[in-house]
């Protein structure tokens, strides 16, 4: 999907964590970045991919 293109290193690293059923505090955790900053990148991710809800980002993420 060319809305994949769109998103930066982190945002696709993110959006695969949440692909692996990992929590916003896992992936904090993880990314050595607070829970704030995982929200500020999924809701850019969001945004870039038209999308409402974890539930429909990973559903363009996994039609890549």
């Amino acid at each position: 999907v060319e809305e994949m293109a769109r998103l930066t290193a982190r945002e696709l690293e993110i959006l695969h964590l949440l692909s692996e059923g990992k929590s916003m505090k896992m992936i904090a955790d993880s990314c050595f970045i607070a829970v704030y900053t995982v929200r500020t990148h999924v809701k850019r991710i969001y945004e870039k991919l038209q999308v409402h809800s974890v539930t429909e980002a990973l559903a363009k993420y996994n039609k890549r």
